[in-house]
């Protein structure tokens, strides 16, 4: 793979190199206009600091990862940079993997696979299946300028509609990147990756191209996994501002899957793999081709107004042995949507409006074969899964004074999941039974309101109230473990969530976020997994309604300057460096609410608090380092029983890395669980055979080299 992609790379440089335009900012699709605060700006082309300035508009929990600290992490998995974000709960599933456990403010922590409850947005446009469900293997944080985090219903921008809110990757175009660019990483377990980069502006023209070859052993026995990702964008401005881009992605995914273990497993061979993953005719793995097409279109309708348009097409072949069955889907993913912008006086006062019309549709052919050793494949299951969902949302912020903003939204949906029975019985009497098809739909008004105060310039107070409505997945409403041929078994997620909190700086001395929040909510979808029969190896996937549940709670984000110019202090030199320590903390409530079977017991797959700290020192010559800790300090609980937890784990680990300027040269390194200790990164929740826990990796070191040329 990695001769492929320096062929590739070796063609694009073919290009005459008096082509290349200086690596400048683009000319906005739109100039900047400035009105009472608001702004018209191009999303995938605005700076870090713009995008910083119009995140801080929102009345809710947020946050901006920008590049600097995507390059400065392995950039192996979301976990490496969006450990620091409060309320982000993000455990890697087989360690340096990218498949993840993720929820935020306890969305989706019934997903013992893969996500939901939280929608991942490439440059807005959703990411994954048209009910919500979606993967990560796909990502590639190389090819990202930043990531923006909006937590709960302050996803409306977007018009996000998950309990969980929107992680939305920002991908680079030609104007992010140099000529050439090379970045190698290695370290423990097999760990090896690969990232090449051209990027090139011709006028109106530019042209991105990310190539990644990641393979990994992995620390547990069965575990080893390669990917292959291709991203490619090439965008061109019209005369008069509107620009045109089309974004390609392609991935290639080979995975094994190691599985859960029992706690008894845990404490003596945590490296070893579920026996029943392994005791098949294909052993449990997770195999894909993934293809994408993207095309955006924004144009300028005045100084302060912009029309938006983008359309997507997705493909994945997926070839996926299990225990119970081997998988063999083909999905087709499709959407388009319609986003106007203004930004106008309205009464003398500022004023943002952003409204959109989304469209999203899924068509998959999914068909299931028995896995058992040393049995021939039998067709199990033969079916047309069918998604679609129909989204209309308006946000209007509003300066009702020059340190006040109101804002007030909501987003209107109709959602369809339907199944086609291609696997009908025939009872030899011209009757068909057997007949799993059937369908259902959810319609659903939810609504948004909020306010910023702008205290001071840099420090702002803010609070909301939303509504969130969440329809369940096709793949909860066809497990193995529901009644086939009944999709209106299970009802859709609702919540109200409340939210106060307050953000800013004080010049560079200190940073802070602080939020506190209570969601009420009906009918949230619990993961039980059941034994298909007695005494089985496995478990399959079931699911039910909870009548009542709430989850609360608080997260605290700081960043305080210690010191600078300490060497100059102690006559070590005159360049100038900085002592800096940031944190991250996070409590968490989250528990059923006089529940007929688990009363009001802890709803299970978070800890109560998380803590994340890390102390940096930069000194002026280019080289920083920075000791970090992460500590659970009391476990959490594995099932809704509440009588299996995990353990409290303190884990110590640093980073440290070195830029010479001149040569556009970088080398970064990190060690992890440097005392290493045992402890569980995820966990299969309400298992019933009691195979609840993932380990975290053991002792791990990793370093890499990055060259840019200009």
């Amino acid at each position: 793979m990695t001769r492929a992609l320096l062929t590739v790379i070796a063609l694009c440089l073919a290009v005459p190199a008096a082509a290349q335009q200086p690596p400048a900012q683009p000319t906005p699709q739109l100039p900047p206009v400035v009105v009472e605060g608001t702004r018209v700006m191009p999303e995938r082309t605005e700076s870090e600091g713009e995008a910083r300035e119009e995140i801080r508009r929102v009345p809710g929990g947020v946050d901006l990862i920008g590049e600097q600290q995507i390059k400065e992490s392995r950039g192996a998995n979301l976990k490496d940079v969006l450990d620091f974000t409060p309320g982000v709960w993000i455990r890697s599933r087989f360690g340096a993997a990218d498949e993840s456990q993720i929820s935020i403010r306890g969305s989706g922590l019934r997903n013992n696979f893969h996500l939901r409850g939280v929608n991942i947005l490439l440059d807005g446009f959703p990411y994954g299946n048209a009910d919500g469900f979606a993967d990560f293997e796909s990502l590639e944080l190389f090819d990202t300028k930043r990531i923006e985090v909006y937590k709960g219903a302050n996803a409306l921008r977007f018009g996000g509609f998950t309990l969980g809110g929107a992680i939305n990757l920002v991908t680079k175009t030609g104007y992010d990147a140099g000529l050439v660019e090379v970045r190698s990483e290695a370290g423990s377990f097999g760990f090896l990756k690969n990232h090449l980069v051209t990027g090139q502006v011709y006028g109106p023209l530019d042209v991105y191209l990310g190539l990644t070859d990641v393979e990994l052993d992995g620390y547990r026995f069965h575990s080893a996994q390669q990917r292959e990702r291709v991203y490619n964008s090439w965008g061109y401005r019209l005369p008069g501002g509107t620009t045109v881009r089309l974004d390609l992605n392609y991935v290639k995914n080979r995975e094994e899957l190691p599985g859960a273990l029992t706690q008894q497993e845990l404490d003596r061979t945590p490296r070893r793999a579920d026996p029943a993953n392994l005791m098949l005719r294909l052993p449990a793995a997770r195999n894909y081709d993934y293809g994408r097409g993207a095309v955006t279109i924004r144009t300028p309708l005045s100084e302060t107004q912009a029309l938006e348009w983008g359309t997507q097409l997705n493909y994945q072949d997926l070839h996926h042995p299990l225990s119970f069955a081997v998988i063999d889907d083909t999905t087709w993913a499709y959407s388009t949507e319609l986003r106007w912008i203004q930004a106008a006086p309205l009464f003398d006062h500022g004023n943002r409006l952003t409204a959109g019309l989304q469209y999203f549709g899924t068509r998959q052919i999914d068909v299931n074969f028995t896995n058992v050793l040393g049995a021939p494949p039998a067709k199990t299951k033969n079916q047309i899964n069918l998604a679609e969902s129909i989204g209309l949302y308006a946000e209007e912020q509003f300066d009702v004074t020059p340190a006040l903003t109101a804002v007030v939204g909501g987003r209107g949906q109709y959602s369809i999941r339907a199944v086609r029975d291609r696997m009908i019985k025939n009872d030899g009497a011209g009757d068909r039974d057997g007949n799993d098809s059937d369908s259902v739909d959810f319609l659903d008004f939810s609504p948004r309101f909020g306010v910023v105060w702008r205290a001071t310039k840099t420090a702002q107070v803010y609070a909301n109230a939303s509504r969130t409505y969440e329809p369940p997945l096709l793949l909860e409403l066809t497990a193995p473990g529901q009644l086939q041929g009944n999709l209106g078994q299970l009802a859709a997620q609702k919540a109200w969530q409340f939210e106060v909190g307050t953000r800013g700086d004080w010049g560079t001395r200190l940073g802070w976020d602080l939020a506190v929040y209570d969601i009420e909510l009906w009918d949230e979808i619990q993961n039980v997994n059941v034994l298909p029969f007695p005494f089985a190896s496995f478990t399959i996937p079931r699911y039910r309604n909870i009548d009542r549940s709430r989850h609360t709670g608080l997260e605290a984000g700081a960043d305080l300057l210690l010191a600078k110019d300490i060497a100059r202090s102690i006559g070590l030199g005159s360049t100038g460096d900085a002592l800096r320590v940031r944190g991250a903390y996070t409590f968490s409530r989250f528990v059923f609410v006089n529940d007929v079977n688990f009363g009001n017991n802890d709803l299970p797959g978070a800890p109560r608090h998380f803590v994340r700290a890390e102390v940096r020192y930069d000194h002026g010559s280019g080289a920083w380092i920075a000791p970090n800790v992460e500590v659970v300090p009391v476990g959490y609980f594995v099932n809704s029983q509440n009588d299996a937890r995990t353990q409290s784990y303190t884990t110590f680990g640093t980073r440290l890395g070195y830029t010479y300027t001149p040569w556009q040269l970088s080398a970064f390194f990190e060690g992890r669980n440097l005392t290493n200790a045992a402890y569980v990164s995820s966990v299969q929740v309400d298992s019933a055979n009691r195979r609840f826990f993932e380990p975290a990796d053991g002792r791990a070191f990793y370093g890499g080299l990055e060259w840019r040329f200009r």
